[in-house]
């Protein structure tokens, strides 16, 4: 017959978890005093990162500060339509400071002010730079792809444009923008002999945006198209 196992008093199991515990850090001594270059390089590897980690923060927040004063004069300047300074200044500004969010502001501004120069070339590469190296802002993405397909509606290019015009449409689809733009496209369209494809971006525009400002103009296009 088997005996009833004794019950432990407090003061036993008080005693039994203090051997577990004293076993326990006698083993981890052991541990590190035999991997001890190991551990120390750990430690040493996680406070380098640490450290990396706060001054890279501290560096990025200091170039942050110098290129938010350049834009802040380039920005001046812009708006003073002193173009041609305001360029100096933000071509500096993005070359400098690139990675800053002032710098993908400024390439933005930097796209426009040749847009204004009629340098349409290089406003576009300067479009497609944001889009390149940053595009981590929808409204500065979809004025960068915009942009993009004005400087193809400037140059005349109006079968290149109405297709990026369409195409910003779609991307930004619930952008307040989007209706204009799909008109933008049915006008390049029409200037580049596509009736057909004017027609099509013409009535996605009615019936997807049938509360736009833009309906009107739209259904007047529709009725001259087909006149």
């Amino acid at each position: 017959m088997l005996k009833p196992q004794k019950r432990l008093t407090r003061v036993e199991k008080k005693h039994m978890k203090e051997d577990k515990l004293v076993t326990f850090w006698f083993k981890a001594i052991e541990w590190i005093e035999q991997y001890q270059q190991y551990v120390l390089g750990g430690i040493v590897a996680v406070v380098l990162i640490i450290a990396g980690v706060y001054f890279y923060n501290n560096y990025k927040a200091g170039q942050e500060q110098h290129a938010a004063v350049m834009f802040a004069n380039a920005k001046r300047l812009y708006d003073s339509q002193s173009y041609d300074a305001a360029v100096d200044t933000l071509v500096r500004m993005t070359n400098e400071y690139r990675g800053t969010p002032s710098a993908g502001v400024g390439t933005i501004y930097l796209a426009n002010a040749f847009m204004f120069k009629k340098d349409y070339p290089v406003a576009e590469r300067y479009y497609r730079a944001y889009l390149d190296d940053y595009d981590d802002d929808p409204i500065l993405s979809a004025a960068a792809s915009v942009g993009i397909a004005a400087t193809f509606d400037e140059r005349g290019d109006f079968a290149k444009a109405a297709e990026l015009y369409e195409a910003a449409a779609k991307e930004f689809s619930e952008s307040y923008r989007a209706p204009e733009l799909l008109l933008s496209a049915a006008r390049c369209y029409r200037f580049a002999q596509k009736g057909e494809a004017a027609l099509q971006v013409l009535g996605k525009l009615v019936e997807k945006y049938p509360k736009s400002k833009f309906v009107e103009e739209a259904k007047l296009m529709q009725a001259e198209l087909k006149s």
